[in-house]
């Protein structure tokens, strides 16, 4: 099991290039894919998309790499461009009386003046360095959303036991739930009825019947036993769970709040109320697997 979120960044130094990457991911319902490359890299953004697909399978995921070259490249001057630049800041200086006159040093900010000019072997040389730094980037990204996915999997199943615990409970006090309504309607009747009136017997196994069969949870607590039985097999997955997580959880809530309600014991409530606000805790921690 892992967790939605992770960061990791490796850089690496070749003879030509040193080359940074850095990944981070947040949690998100479905797989979205942010990369951020160097301007002669774009043509490379939909395999860096496939390769991040092929690892990650849910969760916000933004990518930026960085490359230094460490060797003279050529570069393209975009001398209109320039002009531009040195025109307006040239204006600007004029209307602000700055007696300071411009120089190139004020140009070399505006980065899109110069572009390197990459023939096609330097692009896929620096291609294929760059790839095993992402590469490596994503491991140490999945090894860090692992080690995070192991501790969510201690806290998980810890609530889900609790679960257990409180349907075996409850299950428990099922069984005593119609002898428990035999009583209380019995003393309902015992102060409404005149002390010598006697009650029809047949007609009190009746509504007593009637009463128990709206109050039976037997599938209630059937279902709950088996959507825990669930949940604890997905949390042992090696597969992305937490969309199925996400669903079961709701499907636990739902058969709590039927419980409550259905009952007619203080005791079931109670513990139908702490099911449900365990499961509420569940549920948020599933926001954070992938």
């Amino acid at each position: 099991m892992k967790s939605m979120t992770g960061y990791a960044k490796v850089e690496k130094v070749s003879e030509k290039f040193k080359v940074s990457c850095e990944i981070k991911t947040l949690n998100s319902k479905g797989l979205d894919v942010f990369v951020g490359v160097p301007y002669y890299l774009s043509s490379k953004e939909i395999k860096i998309n496939r390769i991040i697909a092929n690892r990650i399978k849910r969760g916000k995921a933004y990518l930026r790499l960085n490359v230094k070259f460490l060797t003279p490249v050529d570069l393209n001057i975009d001398y209109v461009m320039a002009k531009s630049y040195f025109e307006s800041l040239e204006s600007l200086r004029e209307q602000l009386g700055i007696q300071n006159l411009l120089s190139v040093g004020d140009l070399l900010i505006f980065k899109e003046i110069f572009r390197g000019d990459f023939s096609d072997e330097v692009v896929e040389e620096l291609w294929e360095f760059s790839e095993s730094v992402i590469l490596d980037t994503l491991k140490r990204l999945v090894d860090e959303r692992e080690k995070e996915g192991q501790k969510l999997f201690v806290e998980l199943n810890d609530m889900i036991q609790k679960m257990k615990e409180i349907v075996e409970s409850i299950s428990s006090l099922s069984f005593k739930l119609k002898g428990e309504i035999a009583k209380k309607i019995r003393e309902n009747v015992e102060e409404i009825l005149p002390e010598k009136v006697e009650l029809d017997v047949n007609q009190f196994e009746t509504a007593v019947a009637l009463i128990a069969d709206k109050a039976d949870i037997r599938e209630e607590i059937a279902r709950l036993k088996s959507h825990l039985t669930r949940l604890e097999e997905l949390i042992r997955s090696d597969e992305p769970v937490g969309t199925l997580l996400n669903f079961l959880t709701q499907e636990v809530h739902r058969e709590f709040n039927t419980i409550l309600s259905k009952s007619r014991m203080l005791e079931i409530t109670n513990y139908a109320l702490e099911g449900k606000y365990i499961n509420s805790q569940l549920k948020e921690q599933v926001q954070n697997i992938e």
